[in-house]
């Protein structure tokens, strides 16, 4: 008999909200490694959200069924008055789903620490079995005053419920880092670092001039593509201002958001069917993410599989994806630096080549697959 593993979402995706899509990417590669995964994933009682059925079944292109379970919770807010009870009901929508379904899982996996990995702590100490927290959230919650974490940290007992966990999956070394000096968790907590992994089916590099046709991109262009929300946090308005100091440089930005590029030369603004993604990179020379927050940035790593350089920041949250050998790293406060950095790319075509071999080669590392194996090794389940 198979082992079952239970992973513990805020959300999985759906046809119409690609939220925690990699999350499932994970999810998908265990369950072609032969194991039995089910997914409960609470949903905020009457929240302004796209309505789910309680339970639903998916299946891999290997032919291996995943099992997702979504009941609803209450949740009151974050506040210090308050995020224990919602703390408590999320734990209580897990606990029940598993004995109503009556589930028999050998671990439990919680996907970011609130509150999935809190609640997956929880469940491991009261089931007795081993459970493990996905540490992928950007940098910037960890910092003081970030909400929920501060209020969690100061209000509700947060290390002393990570401390139940029997390891942490964490996204990236900065992470890591962040955990302990923080004060999250104790120094001698096990803590794995994995790189988020693309699916290599969805994600390698095409031929350009086909994805442009596709497209309707002009053939000689020199093109940048941005992915992410338009956001402060992302980086765009400091890439829009850019963008219009560089002549003779068009762009794609794909996602949405408030703060909307308006750069002269603009090819497609907007969001895209996850299937989609790739061709638009691969209708590109170069992408660019001018990221001030990040665990592990999964645009980025499905850029280099798509054998793009990069341009993004020179902050910890990215050194393990990111080298000389695939990008260019850069001051994301820096309006010039961002301007300097497209330059160099569009005038130089061998340093263009090499930072495309270097992204191709790095992304040969960062398969979901190799990640899957590599966080079940961690989890002693091989």
């Amino acid at each position: 008999m198979s082992k079952q593993i239970c992973f513990v979402l805020d959300w999985y995706p759906t046809k119409t909200n690609n939220g925690c899509v990699f999350a499932k990417h994970l999810i998908y590669a265990i369950a072609d490694k032969g194991f039995e995964c089910v997914v409960i994933a609470p949903r905020i009682k009457n929240a302004n959200t796209e309505n789910v059925p309680y339970q639903r079944v998916e299946e891999t292109d290997n032919g291996s069924v995943i099992r997702i379970l979504t009941p609803t919770y209450l949740h009151l807010s974050s506040r210090k008055q308050t995020i224990k009870m919602s703390m408590n009901n999320h734990y209580k929508a897990v606990m029940k789903t598993i004995k109503k379904e009556n589930l028999k899982p050998d671990v439990i996996y919680g996907h970011f620490i609130y509150q999935c990995g809190l609640t997956a702590a929880r469940v491991g100490e009261k089931l007795n079995i081993p459970s493990y927290c996905a540490c992928g959230e950007n940098s910037t919650r960890f910092e003081k005053g970030s909400q929920p974490y501060t209020t969690g940290m100061t209000y509700a007992n947060w290390k002393e419920i990570l401390d139940n966990l029997t390891g942490i999956v964490s996204v990236s070394s900065n992470n890591k880092n962040l955990l302990i000096d923080n004060n999250y968790v104790e120094p001698s907590k096990r803590i794995g670092v994995f790189p988020n992994g693309v699916d290599e089916n969805k994600f390698n590099k095409k031929n350009k001039e086909e994805c442009r046709e596709k497209l309707s991109f002009p053939k000689d262009a020199f093109i940048i593509v941005f992915t992410g929300a338009f956001s402060e946090r992302k980086g765009i308005s400091e890439l829009n201002t850019a963008l219009k100091n560089c002549e003779d440089v068009y762009s794609v930005f794909l996602g949405k958001g408030t703060l909307e590029p308006d750069c002269d030369n603009i090819l497609f603004k907007g969001s895209v069917e996850n299937d989609m993604v790739s061709t638009y990179l691969n209708a590109a020379d170069v992408f660019v993410l001018p990221t001030k927050g990040e665990g592990c940035c999964n645009a980025i790593v499905e850029a280099l599989a798509c054998g793009l350089p990069v341009i993004s920041s020179d902050l910890p949250f990215n050194d393990d994806v990111l080298d000389e050998s695939n990008s260019i790293r850069v001051d994301v406060n820096s309006v010039k630096d961002i301007e300097c950095a497209i330059k160099s790319l569009k005038d130089d075509i061998n340093l263009r080549e090499r930072l495309e071999n270097g992204a191709k080669a790095s992304a040969e590392k960062l398969g979901i697959n190799t990640r899957a194996e590599n966080i079940l090794k961690f989890m002693e389940m091989l």
